[in-house]
């Protein structure tokens, strides 16, 4: 099996590797680097679909190395884009992280006692999944022109804490909300189709956008783009 990985800052270079049996694209990276090129910089974890840090582009499609079962066709391994790159196809996800803080993106609960209906557990679900891989940041057409779009994956993290009770400032969220700016997004899906985890990242910042019109907080363009129509 021949595969041509994109190296920082070399440039792509082609590897032949032999394989008896079908591998993901992971096992493949590992193959590399254990018997050709010790020097080849990737990450990986659980190696289970859930930490999201194996993120790479292969053949031009953002995947997850981890659970993409590879074949005896040519490939070409490259990472993701939007992220500045570290070594190969390692990318610096310090951006996402500090977009998390900057924004205080986490739970921030009252006192007392709140049971969790499970009509709020159905909804938040998708959120809650996320596992910040930035394969939808990758392919967002937005981000990349404008420096005032929050991002699907921020948007996404966000979407829960505005529908769990126990979130004890409801306001605050949707300050960060409005500040993130939702309605920047221009719903070309790229980002749902992405989603290794299906969560569908266009359609929560779709009903995102809905929620600060029903709250007087965002006013939709007379003859403009109309998302409350999808």
């Amino acid at each position: 099996m021949k595969v041509r990985i994109k190296r920082h800052p070399k440039g792509v270079e082609e590897f032949e590797v032999e394989v008896s049996q079908k591998i993901t694209l992971l096992e493949l990276l590992y193959k590399v680097k254990e018997e050709l090129d010790p020097t080849l910089a990737f990450r990986s974890m659980c190696r289970a679909g859930i930490c999201g840090t194996c993120a790479v582009k292969l053949n031009g499609k953002p995947v997850l190395a981890c659970s993409t079962w590879v074949s005896g066709e040519d490939l070409l391994v490259e990472p993701i884009d939007r992220f500045s790159v570290i070594k190969d196809l390692v990318v610096d996800h310090e951006s996402v992280v500090k977009r998390l803080k900057d924004y205080s993106l986490w739970l921030r609960i009252g006192e007392g006692t709140i049971s969790l209906q499970e009509d709020i557990n159905r909804k938040t679900s998708r959120s809650w999944e996320c596992i910040l891989c930035g394969i939808c940041d990758s392919v967002c057409p937005v981000l990349s022109e404008s420096g005032l779009f929050g991002g699907p994956l921020t948007l996404t993290r966000l979407y829960k804490y505005l529908h769990d009770p126990r979130n004890a400032q409801q306001e605050t969220t949707l300050k960060t909300l409005q500040n993130l700016k939702p309605e920047l997004c221009t719903h070309c899906m790229n980002c749902s189709y992405a989603c290794p985890k299906r969560l569908m990242p266009e359609g929560l910042i779709r009903e995102e956008e809905n929620l600060l019109v029903e709250k007087g907080l965002l006013q939709r363009q007379v003859g403009g783009f109309d998302f409350l129509s999808f």
